[in-house]
């Protein structure tokens, strides 16, 4: 997960005390990540840190479209997200469709953050299991968010265009190019949404011939459009 301005839902103007706040505050995971907020639990902060870690590698195209910066990003925005339990429900529901929109506007469908959110808490609960109970509260957020998903691209007319993805591209069928095309069609859930630049910000990646053959580049602007018409 990468972005430039997470933190709890609030305006930002210019020359607030906020502003001159974060003009004398570095971040300690992040410094391009401003006043986002973090757990003060070391145990929660190495947890968030892990989950990061794990999303990473999860998902290849973090590291390939954003580098190192991506890498920051997912550091301070895992430990944000692990600050959330302890908010009531509907403010933890508020704070991740916020984070959703923003971060599928910028190219990270909001099936990653849901994933991330059950590798979160799975990662919190190992380091502090006496709050399981508060963690699951980030289950149901990734539940949220796949219910969503689901109502507007159900998965048995998603999931075969998904799939059909590396045969169409000329790739071999692993779960990496499986994967590219999963994130094609969650663009797409995203848009109906309400998230205008979801697929119009993936593409910017995925339908670039300077950096894919046109092929790949074919398939994907294919998937998209089978998404659309799902």
């Amino acid at each position: 997960m990468t972005t430039e301005s997470i933190g709890m839902r609030g305006g930002r103007g210019r020359g607030s005390k906020r502003e001159a706040a974060e003009t004398t505050w570095s971040h300690p995971l992040n410094p391009e990540a401003g006043m986002s907020p973090m757990p003060t639990d070391p145990r929660e902060i190495d947890a968030a840190l892990r989950a990061g870690k794990i999303s990473l590698r999860l998902t290849p195209y973090y590291g390939f479209r954003y580098g190192e910066r991506g890498v920051r990003f997912t550091r301070s925005d895992s430990a944000f997200l692990a600050t959330l339990p302890e908010h009531d429900e509907a403010t933890i529901k508020r704070q991740i469709e916020w984070l959703a929109g923003v971060l599928a506007n910028r190219g990270m469908p909001s099936v990653l953050l849901e994933q991330h959110l059950r590798v979160l808490a799975r990662e919190l609960t190992r380091a502090v299991p006496e709050k399981r109970d508060f963690y699951r509260a980030l289950v149901v957020a990734s539940d949220g968010l796949r219910a969503r998903r689901a109502a507007l691209l159900p998965e048995s007319a998603g999931r075969p265009i998904a799939e059909a993805f590396p045969a169409a591209a000329g790739l071999p069928n692993t779960w990496r190019t499986r994967g590219t095309g999963h994130l094609l069609v969650a663009a797409v859930a995203d848009e109906r949404a309400g998230m205008r630049n979801a697929v119009p910000s993936l593409e910017a990646f995925f339908l670039d011939e300077t950096t894919f053959p046109a092929r790949f580049v074919a398939a994907a602007r294919e998937t998209i459009a089978r998404a659309r018409g799902a």
